[in-house]
């Protein structure tokens, strides 16, 4: 398969399963919109299900990539923290039904589906396991303190995704930068950062 209808099937396959949700998700309409036929999609693919983990992984790939594009600087943690926070949030509210998938549709679908979505969490987890020793504390915090502070901000986009308000997201980085810091550096030092961060908006 062209590797630009590949692309093309991946997308449409994300669109439709933002737009109309997994039971109504339509391979027919997937493969007209991407130009791709059913030959080609056999020989590629085992079912939609497998089309849909590829479309998905190549997602978080691109969203991991836009992340930490910024994060290999020599800046403290918690301002390379800011970085990639900043890129998050920018790609969700440019493109807020792909956000959605991300976070809601597709781990919804079934528990498959959900162990990808944490492993994209698990992820981040080398990033932040570097605010452990940035902070001072190291074997004082909890065991699961980054899972917290990936949770804590995790919750936070949830609530704006759901509400269909990704556009302020942006807008919202400097209270989610202080729930991913706080777990780390307490609140008066969190609230430092995310002060400075809310005067460089």
């Amino acid at each position: 398969m062209e590797a630009r209808r590949r692309d093309e099937l991946l997308r449409a396959m994300l669109f439709e399963l933002a737009r109309n949700g997994y039971a109504e998700v339509s391979l027919e309409r997937a493969l007209r919109a991407s130009g791709v036929s059913a030959g080609e999609f056999e020989a590629e693919f085992a079912d939609m299900d497998a089309c849909l983990m590829v479309a998905y992984e190549e997602l978080i790939g691109r969203v991991l990539r836009r992340a930490t594009a910024g994060c290999q600087s020599e800046s403290e943690w918690p301002q390379r923290v800011r970085v990639g926070l900043i890129a998050v949030l920018d790609a969700a509210a440019a493109q807020p039904d792909m956000a959605k998938v991300m976070v809601r549709s597709f781990p919804g679908v079934r528990p498959s589906f959900y162990e990808r979505y944490v492993d994209l969490l698990e992820r981040f987890l080398p990033f932040m396991r570097e605010g452990r020793e940035f902070s001072g504390l190291e074997e004082e915090l909890p065991d699961e303190v980054e899972l917290l502070a990936v949770g804590s901000a995790e919750s936070i986009i949830f609530g704006e995704l759901d509400a269909g308000r990704a556009e302020r997201l942006p807008g919202l980085m400097p209270e989610i930068l202080f729930s991913i810091l706080v777990p780390f550096l307490g609140p008066e030092r969190a609230a430092d950062e995310m002060k400075s961060a809310s005067a460089a908006l």
